[in-house]
């Protein structure tokens, strides 16, 4: 297990993430406050935002919980504890599981739902809406449910769990990648689109004097039809930022153990390497579980550190970088009404004033308060 193989300073940088991810909790916990206290024409909430959020802030939270537990990773000395043996490593494996399929598969949905507006110039409505939540919240459950059962978490790489080598491509990498490339390849159709459209609107513009009236109207559609699709389009580029942060995020996530996990079957499935790992065996039990000095038999069959360290930091910061996208000022002078009614409130003992309503002053509902 690369874990317990791992020099003492490593470890060390290992925990970066972990408070790294205390900051993300922190932060995605306002977010998520805010949308669920300030109204929404300030805050900008979407139903696909909150999904998202839920899943970044259970990453963030299986990264926090070794904080305040500071779990025994070792079960002997070559073996180390795993979700049987341990109530933190089943906790933290549970919670990246479902935080990291929750993120492609809500990132999935993100993308869709801006290819159906922009593409196919629909409303999802309604049913897309109840069905997002419903695939959102159960696809996550279901991989976790068929992990747990053949696969099991424990103790890799730091302090967080992680998916057992055996059934473990099948039953989680695979499918955190392609929902991840899928998202991705819906997001790149509809960006390529507005390109399309862009390109489209220069040409019609440039050749717009030498037509008939008729054309002309023809072409003032366009035009039109651009203009929409490109005032959705700016609308939609912090949503269209964070999917990509995420995409970024799994990916690396995926290629990095991938690569782990494959080294390790190449390990069990051809006997020609089996020896240097009886090696390995052999060396800690002579020298009384010495990683240090037997940890060069094994160093062909785990990933570098560089690159494991890398992964985990960018899945910690997927948190900041919600917020840094989602946050808006607004959301500020809202919770300073806020406040102000609720010491109104304390003060007189009557309810606060109703809030003004999009029909009483339509522009004050509509545009965030600039940040002073």
């Amino acid at each position: 297990m690369v874990i317990l193989t791992a020099p003492l300073e490593w470890r060390e940088q290992l925990r970066v993430t972990n408070y790294l991810s205390v900051l993300s909790v922190i932060l995605c916990s306002f977010l998520l406050l805010s949308f669920a206290v300030l109204p929404a024409a300030q805050t900008h909430q979407h139903y696909l935002s909150v999904g998202l959020l839920f899943s970044v802030l259970f990453i963030s939270l299986s990264f926090v919980i070794p904080v305040g537990v500071d779990p025994p990773l070792c079960y002997d000395a070559i073996t180390p504890n795993d979700m049987h043996s341990n109530m933190s490593c089943a906790w933290t494996g549970s919670l990246v599981t479902l935080g990291a399929l929750g993120c492609v598969v809500w990132v999935f949905l993100r993308s869709l739902w801006l290819h159906i507006r922009i593409f196919w110039d629909r409303d999802p409505g309604r049913f897309f809406k109840y069905g997002s939540i419903i695939a959102g919240s159960l696809v996550p459950l279901s991989f976790l449910t068929a992990l747990l059962v053949a696969t099991g978490f424990s103790y890799r790489m730091g302090q967080t769990c992680l998916p057992n080598h055996d059934h473990a491509i099948v039953t989680f990498w695979v499918w955190l990648v392609v929902f991840a490339v899928a998202g991705f390849l819906l997001q790149a159709v509809t960006t390529g689109y507005c390109g399309y459209l862009y390109i489209r609107t220069l040409r019609r513009e440039q050749e717009r004097t030498s037509i008939s009236s008729f054309q002309q109207r023809r072409v003032s559609s366009k035009l039109e039809t651009w203009k929409n699709v490109k005032y959705l389009f700016l609308l939609q580029w912090r949503n269209i930022l964070a999917s990509i942060f995420v995409i970024i995020g799994s990916i690396s996530f995926f290629v990095v153990f991938w690569t782990h996990d494959s080294k390790l079957g190449r390990v069990f499935n051809d006997p020609e390497n089996i020896g240097p790992v009886k090696t390995w065996i052999a060396c800690q039990t002579s020298t009384g579980g010495d990683k240090e000095d037997c940890r060069k038999y094994v160093k062909n069959f785990t990933v570098s550190k560089g690159a494991v360290l890398a992964s985990l930091i960018l899945a910690s910061l997927v948190g900041l970088e919600l917020f840094i996208l989602l946050f808006r000022c607004s959301m500020l002078q809202a919770w300073l009404d806020y406040f102000r009614r609720l010491s109104h409130h304390a003060h007189t003992g009557r309810p606060p004033s109703p809030q003004l309503t999009s029909l009483d002053h339509p522009d004050r509902m509509l545009t965030p308060t600039p940040c002073k």
